[in-house]
Parts: C-alpha cells; structure tokens; sequence
C-alpha cells in the first residue's frame, strides 16, 4: 500500500500523541530509554525562534525545513538529515505540509497527549 500523505494507521494507532502546545503541529513518540523518536507532522507553516537543548537528528520526509544551526542556515528537504549537536543555538522555518522523523536525545523532551 503506497501511502501519500500522514502517517499510516501502523503509527497513529500504536505510537501514543505527544502534547505540542502549538496550533497546526502533531507528532507521535516512540519512547527510548535515552531518547524519543518523533513522527512530526506540521499542518501550518511554523517559527521556532532560536533555543537550545540536548542533541537532535532529524529526517524531511515531506516538504521542507530551514534550520538555523550555530549561525549556519540551510534549507532540507525530502530524504535530507540535520543535527543539532548538544547546546547549540538554533532556529527553524518549517513549510506547511513537511512530515518528518525527530530523535531527541534525550528522554523526557516530549511529553505524552493526555487521553
């Protein structure tokens, strides 16, 4: 079965919602002992304005993403990785419409959805 858009059932239905205070943004977790995994799905364009926290990598899968990191700005797209090393400065401009995979280092980041 070819999927097009989302995530399939196989996700939504076994990995739990993660609570995004943010309009238009959705994810669900897998949960590690040191780390979540996060399929992220953005419904509305959207800013982060620049932050740090621990180590970051993630995946475009759909769409597109410019992240700011350490001063260096590029643009990501589908099948495109970036790193966010450990306390390092940065930003993000995410399209309407980008699906992506997002492993944070670190294991209480995102917290599940309450029911």
């Amino acid at each position: 079965m070819k999927i097009t858009k989302g995530f399939p059932g196989l996700i939504k239905d076994n990995f739990p919602d993660v609570r995004i205070p943010l309009p238009g943004i959705s994810g669900n977790l897998l949960q590690g002992e040191n780390c979540q995994l996060v399929f992220m799905e953005f419904d509305e364009d959207f800013n982060a304005p620049p932050h740090r926290h621990k180590a970051h990598w993630g995946m475009v899968l759909e769409g597109e993403a410019e992240m700011t990191i350490s001063g260096e700005t590029q643009v990501y797209g589908p099948g495109e990785f970036y790193i966010v090393p450990e306390d390092a400065e940065h930003s993000a401009r995410i399209k309407k419409g980008t699906r992506s995979i997002d492993i944070w280092f670190d294991k209480d980041y995102m917290t599940v959805a309450p029911d």
